[in-house]
């Protein structure tokens, strides 16, 4: 169960991801009492009563949060039991730069195009329309690229303005642990031209 759970939490959308974090980390340190919404989601990203009772709803779909009681007609949540350790792993992880393990992927033009631009300037982050300006491609292109290069450790992503409003705009760069990787990566679109 632990392995499922640890798995879903690693492919959340980055989309509100910043709130569920700051959830799970509240449910976290108030372990083994429950909290209410409001509760969970005070000190975090600024969100709607909405965004944070649909963050929660996804946590209770992955199973790593339930709803402990209804008191006064108001729900109370907590981590499912036995998810504490999952939980901290998942949260340790982007604490560290969400350095990944890098998992071969193929010399496809779509992920060159976004490993070149982020290769030629290492110390640089984009956002991905940072990185549509550059590759000239379309956002959605480029996101499900990026997205699929973090995920495969390529890449990292960082979000420097938790506290603003709306969706997340993450700043996507070449995790330096994967240059080596990102370089043959790169040196495919080469030789195979």
């Amino acid at each position: 169960m632990t392995e499922r759970i640890a798995s879903a939490l690693d492919g959340l959308s980055p989309g509100g991801l910043a709130l569920k974090r700051h959830i799970l980390d509240r449910l976290l340190g108030s372990t083994p009492q429950s909290l209410t919404a409001a509760q969970a989601a005070q000190g975090g990203p600024r969100r709607t009563f909405a965004s944070v009772w649909y963050a929660l709803k996804t946590l209770q779909r992955i199973g790593v949060v339930t709803q402990a009681d209804l008191a006064n007609g108001i729900a109370h949540y907590r981590l499912t039991e036995g998810t504490e350790d999952v939980v901290r792993g998942f949260l340790a992880n982007d604490e560290d730069g969400e350095t990944r393990s890098v998992s071969p992927l193929p010399g496809l033009p779509r992920y060159q195009r976004v490993l070149k631009v982020l290769h030629d300037e290492p110390d640089q982050s984009f956002t991905v329309a940072g990185l549509c300006d550059k590759t000239r491609r379309r956002d959605v292109a480029v996101r499900r690229s990026v997205q699929e290069l973090h995920e495969a450790g390529y890449v990292v992503r960082d979000l420097p303005d938790q506290d603003t409003p709306g969706r997340p705009q993450f700043h996507y760069r070449l995790n330096p642990e994967a240059a080596e990787h990102a370089s043959v990566l790169l040196l495919g679109a080469v030789e195979g031209a």
